[in-house]
């Protein structure tokens, strides 16, 4: 199978245009390969060939959209020069589906040693972490996920210094984060430590940017991201805390979710006690409870109403994460024209109902 992420960005080769590299440019649309900084972000847009096109909206939002008259494309925005101890955060939406070959990314390159490097957050039909010849340097846990970590090398194939031998990093996030609305926090420095660990150094940054990437697919994207970390911390952080205090004890539950309209109410049960309420933002916040009871978790949406809805990325337990797409059941998706018409996996909370964990 082709790597998605061959022949592209001899970026150096495209001179930005003055117009391209204004910062205060809104809602510019990029037909061509081009770099430059938009509303206070650095951003990169390169094809090879074909319609895709990438539209600088404000602040560190822009819009892609392609189709299959494209060979391979990608763009984005982040920073310039790029560091190994920023955190991002990203949400949107991402238009691919499984049948489509595209990523969802933090991307950059760095120098001295010259690296490519992905941390993967979603993809489509071609996993990364299967690329042709490489090396597995096994995995770790950040932001609530496992990544997998795999280095492939690159001979005499374009970069940002012309056509080079080079390696590319990969961390491939296990369960990727799937389509449609989506968000997150990836903290760099866990990644660039772990692949120093393994002898997998970066060297002098270039740019970094949270990309989507295209080939040979039909996709789009609307993409927001910014520096700093949407964790929250406790259970106050971003929202009303009320009901049920917990009994207190052992176990320290946090739950990751947020809200599309800010109002949404949900509540951590086990053993079909309420341990805690909390009142969502719109952006993912970490909720935390402390509590010994054992039995049955689930965490539950309470106030459906037009315009409101719940997506929780994950519980965990002891800073054990349990995914909400390793869910057991899921009563709150509206899905094959019901609610709780759903096959399981979902993060999404449509309607007053619950995703499941399993015990405590």
């Amino acid at each position: 199978m082709k790597l998605l992420i061959n022949s592209k960005l001899v970026l150096s080769s495209f001179i930005c245009a003055t117009a391209m590299c204004a910062s205060a440019v809104s809602a510019q649309t990029l037909t061509s390969n081009s770099t430059g900084t938009n509303n206070g972000f650095y951003y990169t847009f390169w094809k090879d060939s074909g319609n895709a096109s990438m539209t600088l909206q404000s602040g560190g939002r822009y819009t892609s959209q392609w189709n299959s008259g494209t060979n391979n494309w990608v763009g984005g925005k982040g920073w310039n020069p790029g560091n190994s101890s920023r955190t991002i955060s990203y949400s949107g939406n991402y238009g691919v589906s499984n049948s489509q070959n595209s990523y969802l990314a933090l991307y950059g390159w760095t120098r001295s040693p010259l690296i490519e490097y992905y941390v993967i957050e979603s993809y489509g039909s071609y996993n990364p972490a299967s690329c042709s010849g490489g090396t597995d340097y096994g995995s770790f846990q950040s932001d609530g996920a496992t990544y997998n970590v795999r280095r492939c090398q690159r001979v005499n194939q374009p970069s940002i210094d012309g056509n080079q031998t080079f390696y590319q990093y990969f961390s491939v996030r296990n369960p990727k984060k799937g389509f449609g609305n989506i968000s997150g926090t990836i903290t760099f420095a866990n990644h660039a430590n772990f692949w120093a660990s393994k002898g997998l150094n970066l060297g002098n940054h270039n740019y970094q940017v949270l990309a989507t990437e295209g080939y040979q697919s039909t996709g789009s994207s609307d993409i927001t991201v910014s520096q700093g970390s949407n964790n929250g911390g406790t259970s106050s952080s971003g929202g009303s805390t009320s009901s049920t205090p917990s009994t207190g004890g052992n176990k320290t539950i946090v739950v990751r979710a947020r809200g599309t309209s800010g109002q949404e109410s949900i509540r951590l049960k086990v053993n079909n006690t309420v341990v805690q309420t909390w009142t969502l933002t719109t952006s993912m916040q970490n909720y935390t409870a402390t509590t010994s009871l054992s039995g049955g978790s689930l965490v539950e949406y309470t106030n459906d109403a037009s315009g409101r809805d719940v997506q929780v990325d994950y519980l965990s337990v002891n800073g054990s994460v349990r995914q909400s797409e390793a869910q057991t059941y899921n009563t709150g998706v509206y899905q094959n024209g019901a609610c709780g018409g759903g096959n399981g996996g979902s993060e999404w909370l449509h309607c007053n109902g619950a995703i499941g964990y399993g015990n405590l």
